[in-house]
């Protein structure tokens, strides 16, 4: 029974306050772990001077006063901006521009230019206005824009005003250019870009000032808002349409390395340079695309067909520049994989090469900018591609293949498309996300869909002769009677439009054809090598005290055994534990840690969606390849000489095969340090050599290298290098010195066991790993004698040797493919480098060598204390008095002793006490004990420093104003009892504050006030006491999880706050799991389902695939009640803050930012 006693004494100022201070602060312990101490129980400061490992660690970055302050005013964030020459992606840039779209386009098939195309282009870009955001003004649009043909008419038109003859349309390229905003600096750019013009022999026909309309502008664009010219260039030396535009490719790339060094670098740029298409865009609405351009108004500007976009940036200052379309694409989803996709471009920039560019391929480099969107990055290498002499669709069947693995109408029918994807998965990875792409070079005009298919698409052709392509119905009034051909476009899909012979190619004919274009089977056929599988090793290979001893020296503890690796061996899948994290930080943590522990995977909130691994394992795949990635830019069989592996998990056999392979030439690379002359500095050092004897084995020939942490006897003086640290610097020295795309990289090793860390290797370089030592563990423990008893005795499943490991690799697999969809990425070739974690805890002169380019707030370990920290494990494989079994650390179970845990016993203790006694005393002692804690989060290092004096008690404001803006967290029914749900609730609501529902809907019967109470009891609510008539036991805040379990219109009508939970604080990226022995005949009709039947939510934005879905929404819920506010609950990570502002311009009331246990609520 649970039991609600009142709450008067809290509210009532004539009463007794036991939860008062002596100096009047409210202390209510349900709202917090963390409470205001009381006079006499001051907090106690953390002065880096304490003797513990946790805040010792910040002394690289402390200064001589050791204070607290130090530290905090020396967070760096560490990227690779600091390292001497940047070779890969930083996260913080790439994550500070987000966005989502409207695109469309209109092609006449018979090439034959017209206004009207324009026209119907803007009308059409206008009712595209919804799926667009706009800044605080509500006037500057996050950008819209239009690509077209060049409107020749217009310009000659131009140039006979200006006294010139007509252009030469088939020598002429068109430069559509932001210039800086100042004279002077207009006057500078224009001379280098006219330079560089001339250096390459075009000549300048002359410069003209666009017209527009300013007045249409919103303040913040006006404010950011370019010189805005287009230069006239002949080009004289080259005849075809192909080579002018290398040519005008290459003056543009010259102009831009020549910009960059110039104060005024980053305010030139760029919309188009072309012989063939002009892009005009901007910060507009798309209401006013066509005001501010008056070109667009004007009755010569014709062309044949017209691209049109319209941008949502989450971004608070949306530029100009972010304006699509870009050069040759318009894009409106995300690019969730562009951080590894630009670190691999960089990687293969010195081993691309091709006849077209006559040796000129250093001038055009780089072919990213991670300062630059996603989309412009995408385009960018397209534009490289096509440049390079591919079509459009076939540059963007390589870049953004379909799911062809699991579709039997596509190997079944055309065979020739599988085999295409076969060649080049193993050469360029797929950029990954929700993507519709809309693309054209002039010729051609296309679409095409990601895998996933998560963005819309219609098209529809009409009896004279133009196809139109929209992510909207009804953005143009069309008689249906003269559409002809009409369809959507599915995952994967494509359709184009050659200008040049007026034919339509649907998705089929479009590959088919690209397909065709080379014997790609033969090549993959005579040239490519699956990986053949071998079975597992089938008794053990050390006896248990080596493995005893080996476990120890890696860092193993009996939870790790227990709880992970058995558990993964008996059933095939990952253990699952309580929701949340209580324990500290790795690097405030008391106890040592395994390096994985410093790293916290990233997840997909709002901007892009998460994957469904279970519903949508279709468009997933694991597979990757292992060899040299030769030049993408050249076609052949070489190219396809690589070994196949279905999953990067090998046992030792497979390892075996792959060292054997003689094309591969693999090279085992020991990764011991050897600390006999001390610790310090022997760390760094041994990784100094270990890359450099990467870097010769790859100039050597080796196609593979393998980080080997396996020995047949340890050393005492020769620990190993934490197997993630080593993978990651030889992956970003083989970056920096132009060597990555020649090797593969595999690590061998004892310190791999959980999905966690399996995804770190990878993430950080790793294509595949033998978790040898594992695997040894799952082999150990199917033949132990408790394991067979209990087989035998039906306690447990019964499983062979063999099926062990099958099971710890399956839920090894299985565990990839979620932390993968948490993140929208569908392929681990898109995840293998990408570096999707935060660093949290080392310091920089680790993050600078190994791990560039991730964000990393704090500082932390320098390279000789992690060395100690490895240290601390390996020692106890060679102590004389080294335990017969395994330390149990306490990471996962609280345990006297071990890891401390926010939510212990003795808090939970403490604070019943209190609650149930109303005493003062018990309280202080709760609170005690709250102050005297270990520091657990890093806000424990922080104080309060105000130099003002107290202010009296009776000018603070009241408590009961105070508790009515408290809310308490999203817990559903079951995961906590019927009973302290609803007693929350009525606590809540008899505060005035507001309880939250979590996901899971809700008993009407709650949502009236009790009338029948007597002596504290009612029949409506018969398992609670202390009731009082009045009382309501509804969820003031009603939780929306993307229309799950339990939402009803009527749910949604009785809430004062609807709250969308976008990501979740406990298992951010993830939906919620409600097991099925927890699913009681009650719950299961509050979510309409069946009892004892698990509850599995889908991923947290299943049915939101962009920052315009979430805007709808919010806009839906204001519709079924009005009076309610809607609030986002996001999780904190790396961008929150672009994030959030996206959330605020969709029009959120409220934005909950959950992170760790620490709430932001604006």
């Amino acid at each position: 029974m649970a039991n609600l006693h009142s709450l008067s004494p809290i509210l009532n100022p004539t009463t007794p306050r036991p939860f008062l201070s002596d100096n009047g602060f409210l202390l209510l312990g349900f709202c917090s772990n963390k409470s205001k101490p009381t006079t006499t129980t001051p907090r106690r400061r953390l002065p880096l001077s304490l003797n513990t490992r946790s805040l010792r660690r910040f002394s690289t970055y402390a200064t001589a006063n050791n204070s607290v302050r130090a530290v905090l005013d020396h967070l760096p964030t560490t990227t690779s901006a600091s390292a001497p020459q940047p070779k890969v992606a930083n996260l913080e840039d790439i994550i500070s521009e987000r966005g989502a779209c409207g695109v469309g386009f209109i092609a006449n098939l018979e090439n034959k230019a017209s206004h009207g195309i324009v026209k119907d282009a803007l009308i059409a870009l206008g009712c595209m206005e919804h799926r667009g955001g706009c800044g605080a003004d509500n006037d500057s649009g996050d950008g819209s824009g239009v690509m077209t043909s060049i409107p020749w008419d217009l310009f000659d038109n131009w140039a006979e005003n200006q006294g010139m003859s007509s252009f030469d349309k088939s020598h002429t390229g068109v430069g559509m250019i932001f210039l800086p905003k100042d004279n002077s600096l207009i006057e500078e750019a224009k001379k280098v870009i006219v330079n560089i013009f001339r250096q390459e022999g075009l000549e300048v026909l002359g410069w003209r000032s666009v017209p527009v309309n300013t007045s249409v502008v919103g303040f913040y664009a006006k404010e950011a808002m370019p010189n805005i010219q287009q230069i006239f260039v002949r080009v004289v030396k080259e005849d075809s349409v192909d080579d002018i535009e290398r040519e005008l490719y290459i003056c543009r790339k010259l102009i831009e390395r020549a910009a960059a060094s110039e104060t005024w670098g980053s305010d030139l740029y760029f919309c188009s340079l072309s012989n063939q298409t002009i892009v005009y865009k901007g910060m507009l609405r798309s209401e006013v695309l066509g005001l501010f351009y008056s070109d667009l108004q004007n009755d010569l500007y014709k062309s044949p067909f017209a691209i049109y976009h319209r941008r949502f940036s989450t971004n608070t200052s949306p530029r100009w520049p972010l304006a699509q379309p870009m050069r040759f694409l318009g894009h409106n989803g995300e690019i969730n994989t562009v951080q590894g996709n630009l670190n691999w471009m960089q990687s293969r920039e010195t081993s691309l090469k091709s006849p077209v560019w006559r040796g000129r391929e250093n001038e055009i480099r780089p072919f990213g900018n991670p300062k630059a969107s996603d989309s412009a990055n995408l385009d960018s290498t397209a534009e490289l591609l096509i440049r390079s002499g591919r079509s459009p669709d076939e540059a963007l069947m390589i870049l953004v293949p379909e799911a062809y693995k699991h579709h039997p109408t596509l190997t079944a029918k055309y065979p020739e498309v599988v085999d295409f994807y076969d060649y080049y998965k193993g050469q360029m990875e797929a950029w990954d996300g929700p993507a519709l792409l809309l693309f054209s070079d002039g010729k051609t005009v296309g679409a095409c869909l990601d895998r996933n298919g998560l963005r819309p698409a219609r098209y529809w052709r009409t009896i004279d002769n133009v196809v139109y392509v929209a992510s909207e119905v009804g953005v143009l009034p069309v008689d249906d009677s003269k559409v002809i051909m009409k369809g959507r476009l599915g995952p994967g899909m494509m359709i184009t439009a050659d200008l040049l012979s007026g034919q339509v190619y649907e998705n089929t004919e479009v590959k088919k054809r690209v397909a065709a274009s080379n014997p790609y089977g033969k090549w993959v056929s005579e040239n490519m090598r699956p990986l053949k599988p071998v079975n597992f090793l089938s008794t053990t290979v050390l006896d248990g005290e080596t493995i005893l001893r080996r476990q120890q020296a890696f860092g193993y503890s009996s939870e790790d055994v227990q709880m992970i690796i058995e558990s993964m061996a008996a059933q095939g899948k990952e253990p699952t534990f309580c929701m949340g994290d209580d324990i500290p930080l790795a690097i405030l943590s008391q106890k040592p840690h395994m390096l994985y522990d410093y790293f916290k995977q990233r997840f997909a909130q709002v901007t892009n969606p998460a994957i469904d691994p279970l519903r949508e394992g279709l468009v997933m795949s694991l597979e990757i390849n292992i060899g040299k990635r030769r030049n993408i830019l050249e076609v052949g069989p070489e190219n396809a000489s690589q070994v196949t592996l279905s999953n990067p998990v090998l046992n030792e056999g497979e390892l075996e095969s792959l060292l054997k392979d003689p094309q591969l030439k693999a090279q085992v690379l020991p990764t011991f340090f050897d600390i006999r002359k001390g610790v310090e500095g022997s760390l760094e050092k041994t990784l100094y050599k270990l890359c450099e004897a990467a870097d010769e084995a790859v100039r050597n020939g080796s196609q593979l290298l393998v980080l080997s942490d396996r020995a047949d006897e340890l050393e005492a003086t020769r620990p190993a290098i934490p197997i993630l640290l080593a993978v990651a610097a030889v992956h970003q020295h083989l970056i920096q010195n132009g060597l990555r795309m020649s090797a593969s990289i595999v690590a061998d090793t004892a310190q791999c066991f959980s999905t966690h860390q399996f995804a770190c290797l990878i993430g950080y370089g790793a294509s595949a790993v033998c978790p040898y030592l594992a695997l040894e563990t799952c082999r150990q423990w199917r033949l132990s004698s408790k394991t067979v008893n209990m087989m035998r005795n039906g306690k447990m499943p019964t499983v062979t040797i063999e099926q062990a490991q099958t099971n710890f690799c399956k839920a090894i697999k299985s565990g990839l493919l979620k932390i993968l969809s948490k993140m929208g990425i569908s392929l681990l070739t898109s995840y293998c480098g990408a570096q999707i974690f935060e660093v949290y805890g080392l310091g920089k002169e680790i993050v600078d060598l190994a791990f560039c380019g991730s964000v990393s707030k704090i500082g932390g370990l320098t390279f000789d204390e992690l060395s100690r920290e490895t240290l601390s494990f390996w020692v106890k494989a060679f102590s004389e008095d080294t335990a017969k079994r395994l330390e149990n650390f306490g990471f996962i179970q609280f345990r006297p002793g071990g890891e401390y845990h926010a939510n212990n016993p003795e808090m939970s203790k403490l604070l019943h006490k209190a609650v149930r006694e109303k005493s003062e005393s018990a309280y202080s002692i709760y609170q005690q004990h709250l102050a005297n804690r270990p520091v657990n989060v890093l806000r424990d290092l922080l104080e309060f420093k105000s130099e003002r004096a107290p202010i009296p008690v009776g000018k603070v404001e009241s408590a009961v104003s105070i508790v009515q803006r408290f809310c308490t967290g999203g817990m559903s029914l079951g995961a906590i009892s019927r009973e302290t749900h609803e007693a929350i609730a009525i606590a809540m609501n008899r505060l005035g504050g507001k309880s939250n529902s979590g996901e899971g809907g809700e008993d009407p019967i709650r949502w009236k006030p009790l009338t029948d109470v007597a002596d504290g009891y009612s029949p409506t609510l018969p398992h609670l006491r202390g009731l009082q008539n009045g009382d309501t036991a509804t969820s003031a805040i009603k939780q929306v999880a993307s229309g799950r379990f339990g939402v009803t219109p009527t749910f949604l009508a009785n809430a004062d706050q609807l709250e969308i939970k976008i990501a979740q604080g406990a298992k951010p990226g993830e939906g919620g799991q409600l097991p099925g022995k927890k699913v009681s005949a009650y719950i299961a009709k509050l979510r309409n389902s069946k009892p004892g039947v698990p509850l599995i939510s889908p991923p947290p934005h299943h049915d939101i695939y962009s920052i315009e879905d979430l805007a709808q929404l919010i806009f839906d819920l204001h519709q079924v009640n009005p009076k309610a506010k809607v609030s986002v609950k996001l999780v904190a990570e790396a961008g929150i803050g672009t994030v959030a502002s996206g959330v605020a311009k969709a029009n959120a009331d409220v934005i909950q930012v959950n992170h760790h246990n620490l709430l932001l609520v604006s």
